[in-house]
């Protein structure tokens, strides 16, 4: 099985969600699958196309640099149109069975149109509601505009996606509240 994960940021950069990411990639290449791995512009600045880190291969999209995409709203729409572009690229040249695509939902938003284009199925990942962590941050307040847009976001893609995995049951739970069978959801700690 060849599986094309889609990436918000990774190694070489430190966090919970790079060191979580490099796990579940070593455990499905010890089962014999092929991982193939791109990161949206999120990871920022690069200085090539392709970089490897910590024995493992990612493919990486630049930062969209028109004027445009650097203001509030309009930038994480650059993020998602570059990430579309870029992965189109990638899976022409890795040819995957199944794209993967990790929290947050502009991973998702960007390989849905893809997947459906080309006959992919798309499991997408929940590590954390990005809406809540936002909140948790005191980047946004909940109910805000930018709340319901990321939570509008996060559940179309969860509605979209072939299947769905999440990190503990509380994230099921919510995934369920907001109309996702429960058939499609699966806890992966």
């Amino acid at each position: 099985m060849r599986i094309l994960h889609i990436l918000d940021h990774s190694l070489p950069l430190h966090s919970g969600y790079t060191f979580r990411t490099a796990a579940i990639l070593r455990e499905q290449r010890r089962l014999g699958w092929e991982t193939f791995h791109i990161t949206g512009a999120k990871q920022g600045a690069i200085s090539a196309l392709e970089e490897n880190a910590d024995d493992l291969h990612f493919f990486r999209t630049p930062v969209a640099t028109a004027a445009w995409a650097q203001w509030p709203v309009l930038n994480q729409t650059a993020i998602i149109w570059s990430l579309r572009q870029r992965l189109t690229e990638v899976i022409e040249q890795v040819q995957p069975d199944i794209l993967h695509a990790h929290s947050p939902a502009l991973n998702g938003v960007a390989a849905l149109p893809v997947a459906g284009r080309l006959g992919l199925p798309l499991v997408y990942e929940v590590r954390a509601f990005w809406e809540d962590a936002a909140v948790d941050h005191g980047t946004t307040r909940e109910g805000s505009f930018r709340y319901r847009l990321t939570r509008a976001l996060e559940t179309h893609v969860l509605k979209r996606a072939n299947a769905v995995t999440c990190i503990c049951q509380g994230l099921r739970t919510d995934i369920i509240g907001r109309g996702i069978p429960a058939e499609k959801v699966t806890v992966i700690p």
